[in-house]
């Protein structure tokens, strides 16, 4: 099938043109050489930041830069058809001295322009291989004062993923082929162009290749390969599939699992009898995997989580401050702490789109109760007297986003409590009348920390603990706590 033709530079449309290099145990990737892929779920907008180390000409020296790569990159794909990463840039910031040297000899201002050179690492367990891209670094004026920011973009070539499971794309070192060039406000001249070789400066013998400093995160992004569906394919090996594993039954022999990373999950509930709102603290999901079954082309996702404890103040019964710590724990929760979580994965056969449902079994347990102000000792074993189900779908990417809750009809039933109270009071009955019933809700927010290793999540990159805020809500927050009350 023909390569796709996009406007690019001579450079970059040489670069396309090449193979990927093929690794001992088979071609991981190809350029351009399979089908237009589906629809799949919204391309993740990827980045990371490594630290590398140029070696200028003297008198300049090694000098230590941050280089700054983004991307759009679906979350997921097909083999036998091709992905394609978009908007790739890299920026990087020069010292002054630096970018002078790049100037003619005891200039003080001007513009920089020319080609940044990277390669995505492109593996997948031991096989692995690199897509050349080149991006172009536009005509940039020095700041008066100060270091000059270059940011370089390009278009990488479509690549064919061949193989099931995860893949992970690394950025590696890039290589600088910098110039002066004539200001982006200046008439267009016959010179040459920002590409070629600077002739002065210290700086402008060669292109300056630059090394990747040791022990740093370098990936830029994950893609879940998923097998090509062939129409009808999947409702025909169903039939032959009678002893189908459940969700959260251990890999079988024709099933391939995938670790997940860490995977940071949002929880909010609504309770309709108090009409207040909980939400907790961000949450982990622990031993992720992912596991696709290479028969029927089904998939499932297990792993263990906890939730963090969440204080709520509400009316009970409507008209009597209250403040609570709740939390939800498994349901043999005075002799385990994780709670067992797994769900079957559907996709939509025109769209491509994947969607979670699970069922998750709980208890909830009050305790650090306030009644306007005043301590109300609840006991350390004031929980619901029977289990909570929640029965949970949505849209969900294993290595990406996830959106999931409780049906918006029905919701989820709270049972009575027991055992709450302290002193010869019991308070189960009061607290029962208060909160227990039917139609409240759960949602859960689920983000793969693609580029994150750090159990602690404040520890990690930028973008990597979920999307931020959105900025209408987050103003509306901010002007509400301005009101007088």
């Amino acid at each position: 099938m023909p390569r796709r033709v996009r406007p690019r530079t001579l450079t970059i449309s040489a670069l396309a043109a090449v193979g990927l290099l093929s690794a001992v145990n088979g071609a991981l990737t190809g350029v351009g050489s399979a089908a237009p892929a589906p629809a799949v779920p919204p391309d993740t907008k990827a980045a990371t930041s490594v630290s590398v180390t140029c070696p200028f000409a003297d008198p300049l020296g090694a000098r230590k830069l941050t280089v700054d790569t983004a991307a759009t990159i679906p979350a997921q794909a097909r083999t036998g058809t091709s992905l394609t990463v978009g908007a790739l840039s890299a920026k990087l910031t020069l010292p002054r001295d630096v970018a002078l040297a790049y100037l003619p000899a005891g200039t003080t201002a001007g513009s920089l322009g020319g080609e940044v050179r990277l390669e995505l690492a492109v593996h997948q367990d031991d096989r692995a291989d690199k897509v050349p891209v080149a991006l172009v670094v536009p005509a940039t004026p020095l700041p008066e004062t100060g270091d000059v920011t270059l940011t370089a973009t390009g278009t990488v070539p479509d690549i064919a993923l061949n193989t099931v499971g995860a893949v992970t794309f690394d950025v590696t070192a890039p290589s600088l082929a910098l110039t002066a060039a004539p200001s982006p406000a200046a008439p267009p001249t016959t010179a040459l162009p920002t590409t070629a070789p600077p002739t002065t400066g210290a700086a402008a013998a060669k292109p300056v290749a630059c090394t990747l400093d040791a022990e740093q995160q370098t990936t830029l992004a994950k893609v879940l390969v998923l097998p090509k569906v062939t129409p009808g394919q999947k409702q025909e090996q169903r039939v032959a599939a009678a002893d189908e594993p459940g969700p959260g039954d251990p890999p079988t022999d024709d099933e391939f699992a995938v670790p997940l990373s860490l995977v940071t999950i949002l929880t909010k509930s609504t309770v309709k009898k108090l009409g207040a709102t909980v939400t907790a603290d961000p949450a982990f999901l622990f031993n992720g995997l992912f596991i696709l079954n290479l028969v029927t082309n089904d998939s499932r996702v297990t792993g263990s989580t906890t939730f963090a404890p969440a204080t709520a103040t509400f009316l009970g019964f409507g008209f009597v401050p209250v403040t609570a710590t709740i939390e939800f724990l498994p349901v043999d929760w005075r002799d385990s702490k994780l709670i067992e979580f797994a769900g079957g994965i559907t996709t939509d056969p025109d769209t491509g789109a994947t969607f979670l449902n699970t069922t998750l079994q709980v208890m909830a347990r009050l305790s650090g109760a306030k009644v306007n102000g005043v301590p109300l000792d609840l006991g350390p074993e004031c929980v619901t007297a029977d289990k909570i189900t929640l029965t949970l779908n949505g849209p969900y990417e294993a290595f990406g986003v996830g959106h999931i809750r409780t049906d918006e009809k029905t919701g989820f039933k709270i049972p009575a409590f027991t055992g709450c109270g302290a002193g010869g009071q019991d308070l189960s009955p009061l607290l029962t009348g208060m909160s227990s019933g039917e139609g409240n809700q759960a949602f859960v927010d689920t983000y793969n920390l693609l580029v994150c290793t750090e159990p602690d999540h404040t520890q990690c990159p930028p973008g990597s603990d979920g999307p931020p805020p959105d900025p209408a809500a987050a103003a509306a927050k901010k002007a509400a706590a301005k009101r007088p009350h």
